[in-house]
């Protein structure tokens, strides 16, 4: 049984003799006392990234850049075979750009298999940052912080605004829908990490991709998504249409009502339909083959439900991540449609958004995998900055959708101590 400072030792006695660029990998057992997240945690090193799929069987702690980059074409280009770039896009970010790097150390959960990985590459001093990692770890501090002050930007009345500025903008133009944000900026009364905050919504939030992304140690951008964006493997391509929300019951009975409501609600389905083509629209000009779910079906998390239609399709020749990405980015579940119009409005708004709603993951020659960037917080120190969002169509009130924002944070707003969670929640569109 191989451990992790013995896997390490071993990684970095071959790295001393091997020549870059070159991939080393080890198995190594993990020690049972000790979360992944509270080892990341404690590293000094960056970049770094927190991966969990959806369903749980893998989970990927990534440190250190062998190599960086703006252009995912160049990533892409760049890539010896299982080797994984890891990234994210900003939904602000131009076509085909990001915050992308290679990794220098990986470790690799599968099922129950750990594997340590080491990229060498004749940029980087890998030996130099194999030397700064704290590999028998430690664990989480305690979480003793309370929310000393919260603000919203828009206000309540300048999101009203908002709304009544898009449903009159939609009256008169093609826009159809358009995806408003609000930021909730959490003032905390001490420090948190965003190994804290990101350990806590693994408890609290299941059937999701958990994620960090940490350029710095003032720099964190964790979230808990259930949306995926697209999941490639070879030249099959998945995604998914998800949109449409109702509160989860108080009750058995009261849920499963709930959730017939939405399946047969007309906005709620029409909102799902927009999505799914604006998805279809994306991938037709690049697909031999596309197949949709004929009907939607219900995502039941811990206090929401939403509407999901999957969608599959079998690429052509030469259409690699950069493509997909800019066919795929942002849909229509958290910019608009048609898209270049929300986002027109959008930026006459003044909006920007940062990474909230953008996509965070990975690209391999083989398999890449994105999930949107929903449910998501910036932290920094003492601060949090929440983020949720609300689709906008003809017939939506702005009280209601203020509510849905309330519902929408409540994913990490639960994770921090003395926060109050909202007691009631309201029936509405959209799932950003």
């Amino acid at each position: 049984m191989t451990t992790l400072i013995q896997a390490a030792n071993h990684l970095q006695s071959q790295v001393a003799i091997s020549q870059a660029p070159v991939q080393l990998t080890m198995a190594f057992t993990w020690p049972g006392d000790l979360s992944p997240v509270a080892w990341l945690d404690a590293q000094p090193v960056y970049p770094k990234t927190y991966w969990q799929s959806r369903d749980g069987r893998e989970e990927v702690l990534v440190l250190g850049a062998g190599r960086q980059f703006s252009q995912l074409s160049a990533a892409q280009a760049s890539l010896l075979p299982d080797q994984r770039i890891w990234g994210c896009v900003a939904f602000d970010d131009a076509p085909g750009y990001g915050d992308f790097f290679l990794p220098v150390v990986e470790l690799i959960r599968r099922d129950q298999q750990w594997h340590l990985s080491v990229n060498l590459t004749e940029a980087c001093d890998s030996q130099a940052l194999l030397n700064q990692i704290i590999w028998q770890g430690r664990p989480l501090a305690a979480q003793h912080a309370v929310v000393r002050e919260e603000t919203h930007t828009p206000s309540r009345a300048q999101w009203c605004q908002s709304v009544r500025c898009a449903l009159t903008h939609m009256e008169q133009t093609a826009l159809q829908k358009v995806v408003l944000a609000r930021q909730t900026r959490l003032s905390l009364n001490a420090p948190i990490s965003a190994g804290q905050l990101l350990q806590h919504s693994q408890q609290h939030n299941v059937e999701s991709f958990h994620f960090l992304f940490a350029t710095g140690p003032d720099d964190a951008f964790v979230g808990s998504t259930p949306e995926r964006l697209y999941r490639r493997r070879d030249c099959r391509v998945t995604t998914e249409a998800v949109a449409g929300t109702v509160r989860r019951g108080a009750s058995f009975s009261e849920d499963h009502h709930l959730g017939e409501w939405l399946l047969s609600d007309t906005k709620n389905v029409h909102e799902n339909q927009l999505v799914v083509d604006d998805i279809f629209a994306g991938l037709r000009r690049h697909a031999l083959t596309i197949t949709v779910d004929p009907e939607p079906h219900l995502i039941v998390l811990r206090h929401l439900q939403h509407l999901r239609r999957r969608i599959s399709a079998i690429i052509g020749p030469g259409v690699d991540d950069t493509v997909l990405l800019s066919a795929l980015q942002p849909t229509a579940a958290v910019a608009g449609l048609p898209r270049e119009n929300a986002r027109t409005f959008l930026a006459e708004q003044g909006i920007a958004r940062g990474r909230y709603s953008g996509a965070v993951g990975y690209l391999s020659q083989r398999e890449s995998q994105f999930c949107v960037a929903i449910r998501s917080a910036q932290v920094t120190e003492n601060t949090v900055d929440l983020y949720a969002g609300a689709g906008i169509v003809p017939g939506s009130d702005p009280d209601a959708e203020w509510q849905e924002l309330d519902n929408k944070l409540t994913t990490l707003r639960q994770c921090l101590p003395a926060c109050t969670v909202p007691e009631k929640d309201a029936i509405r569109l959209g799932a950003c």
